[in-house]
């Protein structure tokens, strides 16, 4: 049986210090151009920009896709040719990318030529609009169309998959056009033997990364389908968004309690995706237009930070930098206005980073944003 959201429960996990928590702010420090329509998903190469390997981010959308390497004070950008690629993430051996397109394939792509040197086809009418690398050993975890599939990247071949029905009483997404009440994948995260894929009948299911076996059905909404799920590296939680523009928050210790804390809707619209990073922060970014920094330690999920962008946020990754986290965020609209580059961003304590005034302002200062919250007064 589904379980419901219930009462929200103090969170179990322990602060590290009685201090209040320094404010933080959000800066605007870079773009990169060279996508043309929405982005759909990025990814960074590393988490912590301290490793000695140089920094990529690939990208893809609507009109292809693109890797950006910064190494010292160089920029190289590579196309990813192709239309419609839905995910992105990096391959195990740093060299090459895995593209899901709208078709079902997975491609894997030379990250300095583009070039695709195999291609895996997960599904035939459905998107792959999830990928996550599993182990270094090259064991590859995608979400396509109703199913969550594993891969043997060496191989070349699929291990296991694993189909959903819609829940009795969840989303019957697609109506007509899904008379067999099918929960479409729309995101998958993974941590150690935790695999968590957000589905269009509004729930968040909990399989075995290794044997694909189903652990839990948690709802996420009745009302709406979930869209963006994440499993916090360093800590017990999980988050999932939906399209009602609600994030709820678990403790993977105590399921049965229901949710540790959730967001109120801002009546915004969709919260496309979720991520956690360094200081148990979640960042969340949305059809509000909004990159919001929230906190993770009370039911309320307080937020901490916000900036203001000027389209649709669809996709956010980040890294550690010392005490301060980066981060790269993009989107679009299909509207007359749609901003396709990728924003580069500073996540860190207000006194570690200076204001606008004192810069004679910020890139991406039209875009209005909103340097310091407690929470943000937008």
């Amino acid at each position: 049986a589904m379980a419901r959201r219930g009462h929200l429960v103090p969170s179990s996990v322990p602060t590290s210090s009685s201090d209040p928590a320094p404010a933080l702010t959000l800066r605007k420090e870079d773009k990169l151009a060279g996508h043309n329509g929405r982005v759909f998903d990025l990814q960074a190469s590393v988490k912590d920009l301290s490793s000695s390997q140089p920094l990529r981010i690939a990208a893809v959308g609507e009109k292809g896709g693109s890797v950006w390497t910064f190494d010292g004070g160089a920029r190289r950008h590579v196309r990813l040719p192709g239309t419609e690629l839905m995910r992105v993430c990096w391959h195990p051996d740093g060299e090459h990318v895995l593209t899901g397109s709208a078709e079902g394939a997975i491609c894997v792509r030379d990250a300095s030529s583009g070039q695709t040197s195999a291609t895996l086809q997960a599904a035939r009418e459905d998107e792959v609009y999830g990928l996550e690398v599993l182990s270094e050993e090259g064991l590859l975890a995608a979400g396509a169309g109703e199913t969550v599939q594993l891969w043997d990247l060496n191989r070349a071949t699929r291990t296991s998959l694993a189909a959903f029905t819609a829940t009795e009483s969840g989303v019957h997404f697609g109506g007509l056009r899904n008379p067999d009440r099918k929960a479409f994948v729309f995101s998958i995260a993974a941590r150690g033997r935790i695999l968590s894929a957000a589905l269009s009948d509004g729930s968040l299911r909990l399989l075995d990364s290794e044997t694909l076996q189903e652990l839990a059905t948690l709802c996420v909404s009745n009302e709406a389908p979930a869209l963006a799920t994440a499993i916090s590296p360093t800590s017990p939680l999980l988050a999932c968004s939906d399209r009602a523009g609600g994030v709820l928050l678990w403790d993977l210790r105590q399921l049965g309690r229901g949710p540790l804390g959730e967001t109120e809707s801002s009546g915004g619209g969709a919260v496309h995706s979720v991520r956690f990073v360094p200081g148990e922060l979640l960042v969340t970014g949305g059809d509000d237009r909004r990159l919001c920094v929230h906190e993770t330690r009370t039911a309320q999920l307080a937020l901490q930070c916000c900036a203001s962008v000027l389209s649709p946020l669809l996709c956010v990754d980040a890294a550690a930098d010392g005490a301060s986290t980066r981060l790269a965020t993009a989107g679009g609209s299909i509207g007359l206005v749609s901003d396709s580059n990728i924003g580069l961003w500073r996540l860190g304590a207000e006194q570690e980073q200076k204001r606008p005034e004192e810069e004679g302002g910020v890139p991406g200062a039209e875009e209005g944003v909103c340097m310091v919250c407690r929470p943000c007064g937008q």
